[in-house]
């Protein structure tokens, strides 16, 4: 699995996928998305379902966080820590611990993608080219068909630094 988190000049949001699904959020970023929003309508494209799916699990968190105060999401990141495990949540970043578990690779790869620096951060066993195909799925289902993609000139591919 890989944490996939989006970061653009207004928030920061984390959730698990898997390398397939990661590849078309980076095809996502082929349009230069300014914002979370105009990367999932991008990656849409190319995941049919994936806005609606992201916004039901933010809006969850977001319901969660409302009832139960931050306490529930520190608590899932212990759990999580504690049996050496992924946190499966998908959440937005609401404080410096949160913000820890969405940067830190641990049990899992990590690909950040910074919309507002057009910059893609990811654990070294990754490979992200700048231009390649993509399989389109139909909601859950992969199909044969494929879309290639070419990230703008002003992008840029790091390796996360330890």
């Amino acid at each position: 699995m890989i944490r996939l988190t989006i970061k653009d000049p207004e928030q920061i949001v984390s959730f698990l996928t898997d390398e397939d699904r990661m590849l078309c959020f980076v095809a996502g970023c082929s349009i230069n998305p300014a914002n979370l929003g105009e990367l999932l309508m991008a990656t849409e494209t190319y995941q049919q379902g994936i806005t609606a799916s992201i916004m039901v699990e933010l809006m969850e968190f977001d319901k969660k966080l409302r009832n139960e105060g931050p306490s529930f999401i520190h608590e899932a990141i212990s759990s999580a820590q504690a049996q050496k495990k992924t946190l499966e949540i998908t959440f937005l970043v609401i404080d410096e611990r949160t913000e820890r578990e969405a940067l830190v690779p641990r049990e899992c790869e990590l690909v950040v993608l910074d919309l507002a620096q057009h910059n893609i951060v990811a654990t070294e066993s990754l490979d992200i080219p700048f231009s390649d195909e993509v399989h389109i799925y139909n909601g859950q289902t992969r199909t044969d068909k494929t879309v290639t993609y070419i990230l703008p000139q002003n992008w840029t591919i790091e390796p996360i630094t330890k």
